[in-house]
């Protein structure tokens, strides 16, 4: 923890009057100014036009009083459950080790992902008062509200829980890592804003641009109030002052006052163009790709090469390459993630999902093999089992990569990757949950299971792989068309697979036919459907 950020941040110049350095990213008191001076409403207007849409955070998190306001650069924090996993004495120091890294003028960022509890009750809210924190935000629990309302600090959090962290979650990283809350990415540099309305997260590379705009967006919204009060149609106060952008005269001595405070405010600080700003004086395009199409598009017409143009209605309009927040060369983000959050995909909820199925597909395929053995005799239940089993280990390889490529990993240990398994283990049946020793005694043994109970194991397995995948593709439907693609193929096949087992159960146990329409497969466990390549028909 000794590169960990703590206060002693703040001491640090950025180098560009008016800023400093706090964390990873510099951090520009201007943009906080300004950002003080605008509301949640505009911010989201302006952040759509830049292609940023999902920005803001649900209704779960909203003030118990919505007069109150937070603003100021995020301090992320990450926890994890991990029920009685550390001594208390040691849970605690590791807390107040926490806060007192917060710098000031931060606001704490928590995503406890899931521990059903609360991290901060009036003690830390102390301690981070102390330390000149902005507020937090917790996608958790928050307790001790009656002191923490009179401490006048602001708090927002998904509940409200007296049962606290200690002893119940442990620590994954803190003022280094972004963390997530419902599909929004938060990390060190960008800013949180947050009013009666709700919370919006303001990206690091368009803040100050964000910023600006929020301040010339207050000045036109001022002018179109005190047109309309005046008695303006508000259609020609819309075309006049938000259209064409006229400047007005301010009529009552409260809007004036507030437009010459917000003057004041964007006097202080350099101004910036539209599409280059950065608070360390370098220059920063927005976006992956619009910085340097435009260079080229320059270049080109340095040579006389006029730039590619696309014909509309109204003429010609310029092309212009598709932006992002993932910027040029930067490897520590996926735009394939950016998208998915855009859209309101949950990319951890998403990816721990995957690591549970994947786990399950492996260790069926495990369990598959002991089943398959033990159904000897029945050398046409064996084949059907074959199949499924292979076709098991088919799944896991399909899926695995798509993990990696959502920024995450599969367990290094493969006893924690068992244990990660979304579906019960697949024991023979009989056998004390896979305790029982058996062979090894030099005698003739007897299996411990017949058809009909070692059918049922395969056919309940099945069911279980039937339900996660359905799940999977729920979540990913019209927003992930790569998972969504990748989970129906798999999902395709379980659900061949429990109609395959159906039918031999049904005839073994009940003696009534209920046919699956099972065709023999080209080869052993051909996996139509995962394996990138249809029935090979030729």
């Amino acid at each position: 923890m000794s590169d960990i950020t703590n206060a002693n941040a703040d001491e640090k110049s950025s180098g560009k009057a008016g800023g400093r350095t706090d964390g990873q990213w510099p951090v520009d008191s201007a943009i906080v100014a300004k950002l003080r001076e605008t509301y949640t409403g505009a911010l989201t207007d302006i952040l759509d036009g830049l292609g940023y849409v999902k920005q803001s955070l649900s209704g779960n998190f909203l003030f118990p009083d919505p007069s109150m306001r937070m603003v100021g650069p995020v301090y992320p924090v990450e926890c994890t459950p991990n029920p009685l996993a550390v001594s208390h004495g040691k849970s605690a120091r590791g807390l107040f080790e926490m806060l007192s890294s917060v710098p000031g003028d931060h606001i704490a960022v928590v995503q406890m992902n899931g521990i059903d509890a609360s991290i901060f009750g009036d003690l830390s809210i102390t301690a981070l008062q102390a330390q000149g924190a902005a507020g937090a935000l917790i996608d958790g629990g928050a307790r001790d509200l009656h002191s923490v309302h009179d401490m006048d600090f602001p708090v927002i959090s998904r509940f409200v829980r007296p049962q606290g962290f200690i002893q119940r979650g442990d620590w994954v990283s803190w003022g280094k890592d972004p963390v997530h809350i419902e599909g929004v990415r938060i990390a060190p540099g960008d800013y949180l804003v947050a009013d009666g309305s709700g919370v919006v997260i303001v990206p690091q590379e368009v803040a100050a641009k964000v910023a600006d705009e929020a301040s010339a967006v207050a000045l036109k919204e001022e002018a179109l109030r005190d047109a309309v009060r005046s008695g303006m149609s508000p259609l020609e106060a819309f075309d006049r002052y938000l259209v064409n952008g006229e400047t007005r005269e301010i009529t009552t001595r409260e809007a004036r006052e507030v437009s010459d405070a917000r003057r004041a405010t964007r006097s202080g600080s350099q101004a910036r163009s539209d599409g280059q700003t950065r608070t360390d004086g370098q220059t920063r395009t927005d976006g992956c790709c619009g910085g340097r199409k435009a260079a080229q598009q320059a270049e080109r017409a340095a040579r006389g090469q006029a730039p590619a143009v696309a014909q509309s209605a109204g003429g010609f309009t310029p092309s212009r390459s598709y932006q992002g927040r993932v910027g040029e060369g930067d490897l520590t983000r996926r735009a394939g993630v950016e998208q998915l959050e855009e859209r309101g995909v949950d990319v951890i909820a998403l990816r721990e999902k995957l690591i549970d199925a994947a786990a399950a597909e492996f260790t069926t395929y495990y369990y598959y093999t002991v089943l398959r053995h033990f159904l000897a005799g029945n050398e046409d239940y064996k084949a059907i089992a074959e199949d499924a089993r292979l076709e098991d280990r088919s799944h896991f390889e399909l899926i695995t990569p798509r993990i990696f490529e959502l920024g995450g990993t599969i367990p290094f240990d493969i006893r924690d990757f068992a244990d990660r398994a979304g579906c019960p283990d697949a024991y023979l049946p009989n056998t004390n949950n896979g305790r029982l020793s058996w062979g090894n005694d030099g005698d003739d043994a007897t299996s411990p299971a017949n058809a009909t109970e070692i059918l049922t194991v395969l056919l309940e397995a099945e069911r279980c792989a039937v339900r996660s995948w359905w799940e999977i593709c729920d979540m990913t439907f019209g927003k992930d068309p790569r998972t969504y693609e990748l989970a129906m193929r798999i999902l395709n096949e379980e659900i061949e697979h429990e109609a395959w087992f159906i039918e031999l159960l049904s005839m073994e146990r009940d003696g009534v036919a209920r046919p699956s329409g099972h065709f023999k497969r080209g080869g052993v466990g051909d996996a139509p459907w995962s394996r990138n390549r249809p029935f090979d028909h030729s």
